[in-house]
């Protein structure tokens, strides 16, 4: 039953919906660690095999108390999402069952919860951004790198103005690309819960370097801080460093490579990155 409604849900036919616990532990093999793709702020990521089909399956972490209410409010907004780069939504599991605990102290027994929630996910085979990042002689083309970085702004975009989302963890870790380096953004749904779980907290989880000021210090939360994150993101794919960028060797590989049109808006983008109204930049590659 639970083969068929997936498969449902990955052909279009159907909208994402819960999963049982049984059938997700059935695809990753009891939540395997030879199936095991890689770590997130929120959780771990393993690979979900259904016959000749791999989905991502998302096991979030027991030390995030996240209310069901909020957790089922997240996941019908990420339903709701449908963008060429935004990573596709395929189901969901919450999962909770109790267990009587017996204390020696005062022979007391206490009733436990066991919480399981899995989020599920189309599987992108080129992984991450992450693994692609290289200083700027060497790695992607330059064509590739405007192709990503316009992807990204596009998805942003979508988010931002018909969703009302904000990201809050947006770095090169969570955009992953498919089989023709399409971007998809990851993580959005999850970085909200953890951000209105965790605002006040100093335990808020930060990806340094990427994360704006105002949220890293203070905890504000808003579209403003995803451009922040997409400034780094945009430098880093074009010098291959978050430092102070080298612009004479940046121009010598111009100088070096087949240019064209994007290549020299590329060029530009970056020099008004090193300006004030970095917020700009989505909207200027978005129009290229």
């Amino acid at each position: 039953m639970e083969f068929h409604l997936l498969e449902s849900i990955i052909g279009g036919n159907k909208s994402p919906s819960h999963l049982k616990l049984p059938f997700l532990q059935f695809i990753t093999k009891k939540i395997s660690e030879e199936l095991k793709i890689g770590n997130s702020g929120c959780g771990v990521v393993y690979k979900g095999i259904q016959r000749n089909q791999i989905i991502a399956v998302k096991r979030l972490l027991n030390s995030h108390t996240i209310e069901d209410k909020m957790f089922h409010r997240e996941v019908k907004s990420m339903i709701m999402v449908s963008h060429k780069n935004v990573v596709r939504f395929l189901g969901y599991c919450s999962h909770t069952e109790e267990r009587a605990l017996f204390r020696m102290e005062g022979k007391r027994i206490i009733m436990a919860q066991d919480r399981e929630r899995l989020l599920c996910f189309e599987y992108l085979i080129n992984g991450s951004l992450q693994s692609y990042l290289t200083d700027e002689l060497r790695g992607l083309e330059w064509q590739t790198r405007y192709k990503i970085i316009k992807g990204i702004c596009d998805g942003l975009h979508y988010l931002h103005g018909e969703n009302h989302i904000v990201h809050m963890d947006l770095k090169p870790a969570n955009i992953q690309l498919d089989s023709n380096m399409v971007p998809k953004i990851t993580d959005f749904g999850l970085s909200r819960l953890d951000s209105i779980s965790q605002t006040m907290s100093s335990e808020r989880l930060v990806s340094l370097g990427y994360c704006a000021p105002e949220y890293l210090h203070h905890g504000k939360m808003s579209t403003k801080s995803d451009i922040y994150s997409l400034g780094v993101i945009i430098l880093v794919l074009v010098t291959g460093s978050k430092e102070e960028p080298n612009i004479t060797k940046l121009i010598f590989l111009q100088k070096i490579q087949v240019i064209n049109a994007t290549h020299l808006q590329l060029l530009m983008l970056f020099c008004k990155l090193h300006e004030p109204g970095v917020g700009a930049a989505v909207y200027i590659v978005r129009d290229m």
